[in-house]
């Protein structure tokens, strides 16, 4: 009776106790638990700032977008090579649009030798002309004749196969061609001209981007040659 005894209790001290039997031990002896329950708050934690680095990049590149303002006026002018120019002709490039008079005796000298340092910078770039133009026109057709605009423009080293000196016959309306832009022009009784020193940025479809105040007009956030190139850059 005694050996059937020992016997069963042999039996019985060998069969598992529960699934516990069975785990993995780790090295201290303890249960080792899976592998997703261990790291689950780590993997958690990770997939947040994967999610959270994702939507900051977003965030951030759309923060980069110019507004679309409005559609840009389409206009036909002559450039100063008798060329016949029209805007709607130039979609695919970027265009800055700047409105001037070349017998300026402020703003526009400097603003234009900034559309010049600009010049220089697309070219660095192998971007002038393929990808973006100027479109420098003169709210003073009367005095600015094509010889008048190619001294201005030769001033300022100007390259006119990407940098356009625009006119056209009168001035009523190119006056009224620069409202639609959203620019005023307004003719003193000497001749002279008071109006909006801006350069209008305009995309590759034909829509005004933004409104540019060069750092000529001295007014705090105006932009200079660099700070204008970079707006040119969000487009291309």
């Amino acid at each position: 009776m005694n050996e059937l005894r020992n016997g069963r209790d042999l039996e019985a001290s060998a069969e598992p106790a529960g699934s516990e039997a069975n785990a993995p031990q780790s090295a201290e002896g303890g249960t080792r638990k899976p592998f997703a329950k261990r790291y689950a708050f780590p993997l958690t934690l990770l997939a947040v700032c994967v999610v959270l680095a994702g939507y900051l990049l977003w965030n951030s590149a759309k923060g980069d977008e110019l507004p679309v303002q409005g559609e840009a006026a389409d206009f036909t002018l002559q450039s100063i090579d008798g060329e016949t120019v029209t805007m709607s002709k130039l979609n695919g490039k970027v265009r800055l649009v700047y409105f001037f008079f070349s017998h300026c005796p402020d703003v526009c000298p400097p603003t234009t030798f900034m559309l010049s340092q600009v010049q220089e910078k697309l070219k660095a770039e192998g971007l002038f002309g393929d990808k973006a133009e100027i479109l420098s026109i003169t709210i003073d057709p009367l005095r600015d004749t094509p010889d008048v605009l190619r001294t201005f423009g030769d001033k300022f080293n100007a390259d006119y196969t990407g940098w356009k000196f625009l006119r056209g016959e009168e001035e009523q309306p190119v006056w009224d061609l620069a409202k639609k832009y959203g620019l005023m022009v307004v003719k003193d009784e000497n001749g002279d001209f008071g109006h909006s020193n801006l350069v209008v940025l305009v995309d590759q479809k034909g829509r005004i981007r933004e409104y540019i105040s060069p750092d000529a007009n001295g007014n705090p956030g105006d932009l200079d040659a660099d700070g204008l190139f970079k707006e040119i850059k969000k487009l291309l």
